[in-house]
């Protein structure tokens, strides 16, 4: 069944995906607050997350939008059931390669550990307190481990590879924060189990002290670039076209 787009009338990229995503599946656009039957794809925003809450109880297929992992301002991530692609699949370097990242070889050393939250609004939709797991997770590496904290806002200004300079190992909850680590080769604890890249890491902070350094980089991040796509992309119908290739293979 073809999923009905439903877009927030006021947001500033929420009509505009929903719009696309439309017109690319052949679907519809729908602004209403409840769900008519069927599949459902929303781009990701607080004022549609009952909606999309509600569509997974129900057991719907959904089409989960948000920023893209690369090319934050142009590219557009869609995951079929659930939040975030898990990398794997068997996608050319090509489309990755586009972003001009080079990856990095796995660093061995450091001297700080960065956290880098989500934010507070994006906290709040999983239950969470931003500030309160800062806290934890800071206390939680303290008991483990002599090195001293970073803690990375979300939305400031200079660039993250300024911090990733002696960074040990980033951890995150959900952010793109933890690609940027792998791809400049610094390890990831990644504690959202729907986030992408939590199996190319680990969730356990008590060994802070020994990271993994997974194989398989390389891939996972072609893959994450392959599930992602612009505007003009979704409008011709490719993301629709690859996501209903993944339909059939599951």
């Amino acid at each position: 069944m073809i999923p009905i787009t439903y877009a927030v009338p006021d947001a500033k990229t929420s009509p505009i995906f929903a719009k696309a995503f439309a017109r690319g599946c052949g679907g519809r656009v729908e602004f209403g607050t409840d769900l008519s039957p069927g599949p459902v794809a929303m781009f990701g925003s607080p004022l549609r997350w009952d909606l999309l809450q509600q569509a997974f109880r129900e057991g719907r297929t959904v089409y989960y939008a948000d920023h893209g992992y690369f090319g934050r301002h142009r590219y557009f991530r869609i995951t079929r059931n659930g939040y975030q692609h898990d990398g794997t699949g068997d996608a050319e370097p090509s489309r990755f390669a586009k972003f001009n990242r080079p990856i990095q070889k796995w660093r061995t050393d450091g001297r700080h550990v960065l956290i880098c939250p989500n934010s507070e609004t994006y906290f709040r939709l999983f239950g969470l307190d931003v500030h309160a797991w800062v806290r934890q997770a800071t206390q939680l590496i303290a008991g483990h481990s002599d090195r001293p904290v970073k803690v990375r806002w979300k939305g400031q200004a200079q660039p993250i590879q300024a911090d990733l300079e002696h960074c040990w190992a980033v951890v995150t909850y959900s952010s793109a924060a933890a690609l940027d680590a792998l791809i400049a080769g610094v390890p990831v604890f990644v504690l959202a189990s729907f986030a992408a890249a939590f199996r190319m890491g680990t969730p356990d902070l008590t060994r802070i002290e020994s990271p993994v350094y997974p194989d398989g980089r390389e891939p996972f991040l072609w893959n994450l670039a392959q599930n992602q796509w612009t505007l003009d992309e979704i409008r011709a119908g490719d993301a629709w076209r690859a996501l209903s290739r993944q339909a059939v293979a599951a």
